[in-house]
């Protein structure tokens, strides 16, 4: 079994460490991701609980099948979408998901939101004003896609995998919700 430096950050670094058994080096991983794992989940249901318990589940689970597990390059988006199946499969077994399947793509205060991200980039006071506005009145999965790429600065490739659609769905979604978005300002 390989031992972990801790001064090792890169991902590609930890996850190899990971699959050869290093608990230390999965404990980083889980400690990295906690939160965008935690934030991403609550936007499929609102019962924090079951979110904690699902991204408790999936340590687990990535732990149990470290051996069997391939390599990646992408460890957020694995984790990512990794969890979307997760609760998703849980939701079903269960046969809820969020509020009558609705996503919530509200954020949380102590959250950086798809909105304070918009504000450093414009740093226009009116567009965000109109941009909180009508962001809520797109469809659920284009502000799926806006979450994924502008709060969790994930790449059309990334978010193509987490989402299970190809790359080019992805990249027309993107472009159609932004597309909307600016419309409707």
């Amino acid at each position: 079994m390989a031992k972990f430096d801790e001064s090792a950050s890169d991902d590609n670094v930890l996850w190899n460490y990971f699959r050869s058994g290093d608990e230390n080096a999965f404990g980083e991983i889980a400690r990295k991701y906690y939160r965008s794992l935690f934030t991403y989940g609550t936007k499929f249901s609102r019962d924090r609980e079951f979110v904690k318990d699902c991204i408790q589940d999936l340590y687990f689970e990535l732990w149990s099948k470290r051996e069997t597990i391939g390599e990646t390059d992408f460890v957020k988006f694995y984790l990512l979408k990794s969890l979307r199946r997760k609760i998703h499969r849980e939701s079903s077994r269960r046969n809820w998901i969020s509020d009558e399947g609705e996503l919530d793509f509200e954020t949380d205060d102590g959250d950086l939101s798809i909105e304070q991200k918009i504000i450093e980039f414009e740093s226009n006071a009116e567009k965000v004003r109109l941009i909180n506005h009508h962001l809520p009145l797109l469809p659920k999965r284009q502000q799926e896609i806006i979450y994924l790429k502008f709060y969790e600065n994930l790449d059309n490739e990334s978010i193509a995998q987490v989402m299970s659609i190809s790359r080019q769905a992805a990249a027309n979604l993107l472009y159609r919700s932004i597309k909307e978005l600016k419309d409707r300002i």
